[in-house]
């Protein structure tokens, strides 16, 4: 049986988008019900994410208006669906919320309620504050996609072969790149990564044994020198970045056959190289045709990760301060630019 609705606050604010391309306006919507195998959360925190002034700004994923925008939301369990079984009423959870690919507005995290699938959600630890929380879902879901799928590495309990034991990960600072150090370095890979100089201390905490500077202009030779010194070869790289000129950087340290994970199209009009496999890297999939993997990273890998420490919240985290109504004001912050820095808002 699903719990009731009652005893919950009457309002639920939503930063809603009338149209595409519009400014959010705010307003109160009904408190959703979860369908047989979803949850409705109290949002506590919600992390914001580069996609989400992406989609105001240029229209793409969400297809019905008005909506909520946001992926990234952390809080505690208010009502749950009759065919869910991993979670009950008053869990600490956090999940990846699917607005981006179902386009239902009820799965928008920029309001006070949200519905989460049961697929795309897991615990926090009791020690875990729901801001550090709610800086997983969507980071860590491209990462998996990235290192499980696109450049097909054996989930665990499988044992990566030393022929495939090494990884580049070209922006190791941002979100999505220190997400994919973490995840890398806990499965057993060899990490090397790429970020800017200030960072560096920082990337080698999360699990990278070499850091090298992307705004050097020999940072491509200085790769492949340090590759040729340790005896390695470089066959998987993960472009957490993809623009700026980092696509073509990144490809450049690969060997012949190699694969490489990007997370923008590669730029029109930019040769692609031909002795390399490129493959673009969607987090949502998590929750279409690769359910499955979704599945057992939020459900169990991840929550077994954030419980035994082996990952923690990354970038650094900076506090909005305001609630859903400086949703509109974050977004305009991640489009002028944030460096490894998450920006989450508290409810």
């Amino acid at each position: 049986m699903s719990s009731t609705n009652e005893n919950l606050e009457s309002v639920n604010l939503a930063a809603v988008l009338e149209t595409a391309k519009a400014r959010v306006t705010l307003q109160e919507r009904p408190i959703p019900k979860p369908g047989p195998d979803e949850l409705l959360v109290r949002n506590k925190a919600i992390a914001a994410n580069p996609a989400d002034w992406k989609i105001q700004d240029y229209d793409f994923f969400v297809d019905k208006y008005p909506n909520v925008l946001g992926s990234d939301a952390c809080g505690y369990v208010v009502d749950v669906g009759n065919a869910v079984t991993r979670f009950k009423k008053g869990d600490r959870v956090t999940g990846f919320a699917a607005v981006i690919y179902n386009s239902n507005i009820d799965h928008g995290a920029w309001q006070t309620y949200t519905i989460l699938r049961e697929i795309a959600t897991s615990k926090i630890p009791d020690s875990m504050s729901f801001a550090e929380g709610s800086v997983f879902p969507m980071a860590f879901a491209t990462a998996c996609m990235a290192l499980f799928v696109n450049l097909k590495f054996p989930r665990p309990p499988a044992v990566c072969t030393p022929a495939s034991s090494t990884i580049l990960v070209w922006g190791g600072s941002s979100s999505v790149g220190s997400a994919a150090v973490q995840i890398a370095k806990a499965i057993g890979l060899h990490v090397w990564a790429t970020a800017s100089p200030s960072n560096h201390d920082f990337v080698k905490s999360m699990g990278a044994t070499r850091v090298f500077d992307y705004h050097s202009p020999n940072v491509v030779s200085d790769i492949l020198s340090a590759a040729q010194e340790a005896g390695i070869i470089i066959t998987k790289v993960f472009d957490a970045i993809s623009e700026k000129g980092s696509l073509e950087l990144a490809s450049g340290v690969l060997a012949d056959g190699g694969e490489m994970a990007i997370v923008l199209d590669w730029p029109t009009g930019t040769p692609q190289p031909p002795d390399i496999a490129v493959s673009l890297t969607v987090a949502l999939r998590t929750g279409k045709d690769c359910e499955d993997v979704g599945a057992w990273f939020f459900n169990e890998w991840l929550e077994e990760a954030m419980e035994m420490g082996t990952v923690v919240p990354t970038p650094k985290i900076q506090i909005v301060d305001g609630g859903i109504e400086v949703t509109q004001k974050v977004f305009d912050m991640l489009k002028a630019g944030v460096s490894a820095t998450k920006l989450v808002v508290l409810l």
